[in-house]
């Protein structure tokens, strides 16, 4: 996971949920702005969210963090809703899907939980220093499911192999390789998992929280 760095909502949705009588539906323009925002990554696994496609039946999941079944003021609220991807691997659910009525406590918008978040090298499982948040991480979200862990030691082992090959283990290459995996692209997406890189590269510079 990483912190999503909220925009002001959409115009159009600010305008339906004003009307009155208004329902919570997943509007184009909702969809897109959060797509937008999160650089079309899932909010939770990091997996690069499939465009929508006539030969493919995967779609994005919009989320309410606090669902709107349990919270019936938050349903329309832009700064509940992150996306997700379709949340399916091999009949085992994972993120939204898995999450179903459930809520998460921890909150996506702040650095300081992202700064809680560590990686095994090993296999990829993602770790909570919050035992809650590590229980929902697990229980909740399912984010170690095993292939979302092989996905993100997969992800880790080619940039750990680039600067092995290279030799390009200096600081400033390693600044230089974070600021890349940080950034979005011209096309305003974030490379897939690159919670699990951004971390491992922060240690080696001596940036991640203690």
């Amino acid at each position: 996971m990483r912190k999503i760095d909220k925009n002001a909502e959409p115009k159009e949705w600010t305008a339906y949920r004003q009307t009155p009588g208004a329902v919570y539906q997943s509007k184009p323009e909702l969809r897109s702005s959060l797509l937008k925002e999160q650089g079309y990554i899932c909010a939770y696994c990091m997996r690069r969210i499939p465009a929508k496609d006539a030969n493919s039946n995967e779609t994005t999941r919009i989320d309410h963090i606090l669902c709107r079944e349990k919270h019936e003021d938050r349903k329309l609220d832009y700064r509940n809703m992150v996306i997700c991807c379709p949340g399916a691997i091999d009949c085992k659910f994972h993120c939204d899907k898995s999450k179903g009525n459930n809520d998460v406590s921890f909150n996506l918008f702040d650095q300081s939980f992202i700064d809680t978040l560590s990686y095994s090298t090993k296999d990829g499982t993602i770790k909570c220093g919050i035992e809650q948040y590590d229980t929902e991480i697990n229980e909740i979200l399912n984010l170690n499911h095993s292939l979302l862990k092989n996905n993100r030691k997969s992800t880790l082992k080619g940039v750990i192999q680039q600067l092995q090959k290279k030799r390009h283990w200096k600081a400033t290459q390693i600044r230089n390789l974070l600021n890349h995996w940080n950034t979005k692209d011209r096309d305003g997406k974030y490379k897939p998992y690159n919670g699990i890189v951004v971390w491992y590269l922060k240690k080696k510079l001596g940036q991640v929280p203690v």
